[in-house]
């Protein structure tokens, strides 16, 4: 996610089954969703 790559490659890339899963374990994790991590994270 930090390369800039769309979040449902990012999901593959790190064996997730899709975006979605991907999405529910990061917010279960740290509370936000990829993409707010991603705007939270990102230099305009």
């Amino acid at each position: 996610m930090l390369e800039g790559r769309p979040l449902a490659e990012a999901a593959a890339l790190a064996g997730f089954a899709d975006q979605a899963h991907l999405t529910r374990m990061f917010k279960r994790a740290y509370g936000i969703t990829p993409a707010a991590w991603r705007a939270a994270t990102t230099i305009p």
